[in-house]
């Protein structure tokens, strides 16, 4: 059928290199530790005796170094190339990993965090970019679904994987001594992921395979390439659309343990829930090319950011009734299919409005409002959850959620995809 989207053959042979194959192993492996992990922050500062508002600091310590480091960071990729980046990303991340294994409060977990947000910004950022610069441009959307397919799939397995191992956490902070039990087997596990990432980026530096056969990285005047980018067409609204679906993704990681906590739920459960999330934001991204070709990009991104924004805000309504779980799995489940669209279609227009050689800058820029978002947001839930109740950090997001479908309503983006 003409127009058809490819087959299973055809979409591999979309993506298949060596060097993107690699890439996608040190892309899974940062998503897995992201997901797996953040969630343990989350418990070991509850049982160092944190509230809400002390969570959300936590929480937002994952974005500070990160958010500086965003836009010299993407600057320095686009003028000494990426796998020097994937590198430094993996051994901050083993790093980290290696360092919560020891004894901590809340001042080392805010630390901790923050190096890992560092680590995992440095990761994806150079991943990213060597998408944007590495691919063809009919591969590239291919490419990038593939890669949040990937990230999907992590977000999946990591929730559940800190669930399975840890089990259920006392709900008091003087039954935990040092750690959250079994904790320290969560930190091992990632932290031999991120040295099995660090090795793939090695091997990308010293075998790049078709990658070698690109222009050398080029930048542009480096006063200029900002505001350069910030002035394509509709491409403030691709990054806010960004950030406000990925905070979204954040806070759930951040505070449904929390919620969890408060409605008796074991963490096995919590992850259980999250990696419903995951599988719907997974199943939803194997759809989107046919369904931007049905919808267009602006109509998807419209529809799956308000039923995202209607599950979350449902979260605490399910908390009143007497058996929350079930609602909970639908809710999250709705979440997932309505949060899974965001990430990579932004990605894909963003680096369709973008020039190559500003095309680093243009994923710094895009993480780095994102990591202002992360930072910014997890701060306003908590301080909103101290005065107005933990719905507050669930009717936030969707607020948000809601007010990105008006100003995506307004842009251009999606108009030429139809005709096309």
């Amino acid at each position: 059928m003409d127009g058809a989207i490819p087959g299973r053959a055809g979409w591999i042979s979309q993506i298949a290199s060596r060097w993107f194959v690699r890439l996608m192993v040190i892309t899974g492996i940062a998503q897995f530790i992201s997901s797996s992990i953040r969630p343990l922050l989350t418990y070991e500062s509850l049982a160092a005796g944190a509230g809400p508002f002390e969570v959300g600091l936590v929480a937002a310590a994952f974005s500070t170094l990160a958010l500086a480091a965003a836009i010299p960071m993407g600057k320095a990729v686009d003028r000494r190339g990426e796998t020097g980046f994937l590198i430094m990303g993996g051994v901050l991340v083993a790093t980290t990993l290696v360092a919560l294994m020891a004894p901590v409060n809340l001042v080392v977990l805010g630390v901790c965090s923050a190096g890992l947000g560092l680590g995992h910004l440095s990761l994806v950022a150079a991943g990213q970019t060597l998408i944007a610069k590495g691919s063809q441009p009919e591969r590239r959307e291919m490419r990038f679904a593939t890669l949040t397919t990937v990230n999907a799939v992590a977000q999946i397995v990591g929730p559940a994987v800190t669930g399975f191992i840890i089990g259920q956490v006392p709900s008091t902070p003087q039954s935990v001594a040092l750690h959250v039990p079994r904790s320290n087997l969560v930190l091992a596990f990632a932290a031999g992921l991120a040295v099995v990432a660090t090795i793939s980026a090695i091997s990308l530096r010293l075998r790049p395979g078709a990658l070698i056969a690109r222009p050398a990285p080029q930048a542009s005047p480096r006063r200029r390439a900002f505001s350069a980018v910030m002035k394509l067409p509709a491409v403030p609204t691709a990054m806010l659309a960004s950030l406000t679906v990925l905070t979204c993704v954040d806070l759930l990681s951040a505070y449904l343990p929390v919620f969890g906590q408060q409605h008796g739920l074991s963490v096995r459960t919590v992850g259980l829930l999250l990696a419903t999330q995951g599988v719907a934001s997974m199943l939803i991204r194997f759809w989107m090319l046919r369904l931007i070709a049905r919808f267009s990009r602006r109509r998807l991104l419209m529809g799956t950011m308000a039923l995202a924004a209607l599950s979350v805000a449902s979260i605490p309504l399910w908390g009143m009734t007497s058996d929350p779980v079930p609602g909970l799995f639908v809710a999250m489940c709705l979440a997932g299919l309505g949060l899974g669209v965001g990430q990579p279609a932004t990605m894909a227009w963003v680096a369709a409005q973008t020039p190559a050689t500003l095309r680093g800058t243009a994923v710094s820029i895009r993480l780095s409002g994102n990591r202002l978002g992360l930072i910014l947001v997890p701060i306003c839930a908590g301080s909103l959850a101290g005065a107005l109740g933990l719905a507050a950090v669930f009717w936030l997001p969707a607020t948000l959620l809601v007010l990105s479908v008006f100003l995506v309503r307004r842009s251009e983006v999606g108009s030429h995809e139809r005709e096309g």
